[in-house]
C-alpha cells in the first residue's frame, strides 16, 4: 500500500506535533480516519461464529514438521433472529493483534492503527440460526496476504438476504491468522515452492491456488457433517441447501473461486473481485465450466492500456490474457468494470477509509472512484448474481445503474 503525504509544510508540522504530544495511536486516527461499513439492507439479522478446524487429511506444506496438519481459523456468517440490542462483532477478528500486525506490515508503528479496533460489523457472535429454512452457501476466499474479513460488506449483504457464508484465513497465505490458543501466525512463503517459482512462477501459483481450493473443499465437507472435528454439534447443516453452493473471492481468491468452479461439481457459480487468474493453466482457462461466472474489476481488464494496477507487469499482462480466454470459453460470464478503481478498491479498505478529511493521508492505492459507487455496485451485483445462479431469480445487467458512465456491464460470450 502506498502512503503519500501531501506537499504541505504546515500539515507536516501538525502531524509531527501530534506524534510528539499525543503519541502514535491518536496521530493514526487523524492521519488515517476510518468509519465502520454501512449496514446491509436485507431482512435477516446476522449471526457469526469463529472456529479453529484441523484437516487431518492434509499435512501442512509450509512447515517442515511431518506431524503438522493443516489448521485453519474459520468464520461463519448466517441468517439469525434477535440481533437488536446486542453488541456487534468487531470488523476484524482478534482486532488488537491483527491490526497491530497489519500496521507493522505497512511499515507503520504498531499503535498507528489502534483506532481500527473500534470498527464494528453488523454481525453478532453466537446468535441462534434461523430454523425451518434452508439457505444457499457461499465459500469466500481472500486475496494473497489478505484476511477472511476483508470483504465483510459483500458477506453481510448476502447473509442479510438469506445466505450462509463461510471463510477461512488461508494459513501462512493470510497476512495474519491465529491458532486455537490465540497465537498469531504470520504470512510466509513455502520454501520449496518459492525455489521452484524462480524457474516457473506459474507452476508455483497453480500449486498455491489448488492448495487454497482444498481449504474451501475442507470447509464445505466439514459443514456437511453432523459434528465438527472437535466433537461439537454442527448448528448449520440443517439450514444449508447443499444443492446451491457458490464461491467468491478477491484477487487470488477470485482465481481460487474459479478453480473451485472447475474442479468441484458442488460449486454452481462463482464470483471474482478484481481477480488474479495467473495460476490457472491454459487448459483450465480454455474450459467451459458450464456454470455462471461474474467478474467485477478495474476498467483495465477491458483494455490493458487503461490506467490501473493489476496488469502493469508481464505476469499482469498474462493475467489479462487468461481472463479474456476465460470469458471467451465460459459460455455464461458477466463482466462489471468500474472506472478509476484500483485493486484495493474491491475490499472493505476502500469503504472504511474516510478520504478527504483534514490532515488525512491520501491513499492513492484505493483509486479515485467514489466509494459509494463501489459499495452499491459490488453489493447489488454480487447479490443479484447469486440470486440468479442459486435462487433462480432473473438478472438483466442492461438495466443496471451506470452512474453516468462510470460503470460498464457486459455479458459474454
Amino acid at each position: 500500500m502506498s502512503f503519500l503525504y501531501q506537499n504541505n509544510t504546515l500539515k507536516i508540522f501538525l502531524i509531527f506535533f501530534l506524534f510528539v504530544l499525543q503519541g502514535c495511536a491518536v496521530a493514526g486516527s487523524v492521519l488515517v480516519p476510518l468509519d465502520s461499513i454501512e449496514p446491509p439492507r436485507g431482512k435477516y439479522d446476522i449471526g457469526t461464529q469463529v472456529y479453529f478446524w484441523t484437516d487431518q487429511s492434509r499435512g501442512e506444506v509450509y512447515t517442515t514438521d511431518p506431524s503438522d496438519f493443516r489448521e485453519l481459523m474459520v468464520q461463519v456468517w448466517y441468517p439469525a433472529k434477535g440481533g437488536a440490542g446486542y453488541q456487534s462483532a468487531p470488523h476484524v477478528t482478534f482486532p488488537k493483534k491483527a491490526i497491530s500486525s497489519i500496521a507493522r506490515t505497512a511499515g507503520l508503528p504498531a499503535n498507528f492503527g489502534k483506532h481500527g479496533t473500534q470498527l464494528i460489523s453488523s454481525s453478532v457472535y453466537g446468535l441462534t440460526p434461523i430454523q425451518n429454512e434452508k439457505f444457499p452457501l457461499i465459500l469466500f476466499s481472500h486475496g494473497d496476504g489478505g484476511l477472511l474479513n476483508q470483504n465483510t460488506s459483500q458477506v453481510e449483504e448476502l447473509v442479510s438476504n438469506g445466505y450462509v457464508v463461510i471463510a477461512c484465513n488461508h494459513t501462512y497465505n493470510a497476512s495474519i491468522t491465529f491458532d486455537k490458543n490465540g497465537k498469531e501466525i504470520l504470512y510466509k512463503q513455502n520454501v520449496s515452492w518459492n525455489e521452484q517459482a524462480q524457474y516457473h512462477k506459474k507452476y508455483y501459483t497453480n500449486l498455491l491456488i489448488n492448495y487454497r481450493y482444498k481449504d474451501l473443499l475442507f470447509l464445505l465437507n466439514t459443514l456437511k457433517q453432523e459434528n465438527f472435528n472437535d466433537g461439537t454439534n454442527n448448528p448449520f447443516k440443517n439450514i444449508i441447501n447443499f444443492d446451491n453452493v457458490g464461491a467468491m473471492g478477491h484477487s487470488m481468491g477470485g482465481g481460487t473461486a474459479y478453480t473451485a468452479m472447475l474442479k468441484d461439481k458442488n460449486i454452481k457459480a462463482g464470483v471474482a473481485l478484481d481477480g488474479w487468474f495467473f495460476g490457472l493453466l491454459d487448459s483450465e482457462a480454455s474450459k467451459d465450466t458450464k456454470k455462471p461466472f461474474l467478474h467485477i474489476g478495474q476498467e483495465q481488464f477491458l483494455d490493458d492500456e487503461i490506467e490501473g494496477d493489476i496488469n502493469d507487469s508481464n505476469d499482469g499482462k498474462k493475467n489479462f490474457t487468461i481472463y479474456n480466454t476465460m470469458l471467451k470459453n465460459n459460455k455464461e460470464s458477466y463482466g462489471v468494470y468500474i472506472k478509476n478503481s484500483l485493486h484495493y478498491s474491491y475490499t472493505d479498505l476502500k469503504l472504511i477509509y474516510r478520504s478527504g478529511s483534514p490532515l488525512s493521508i491520501p491513499l492513492n492505492s484505493l483509486g479515485r472512484v467514489d466509494k459509494q459507487i463501489v459499495d452499491a455496485v459490488m453489493d447489488k451485483t454480487v447479490l443479484d448474481f447469486f440470486n440468479y445462479a442459486l435462487k433462480n431469480q432473473d438478472i438483466n445487467i442492461n438495466d443496471y445503474n451506470t452512474y453516468n458512465g462510470q460503470v460498464i456491464y457486459n455479458k459474454y460470450p
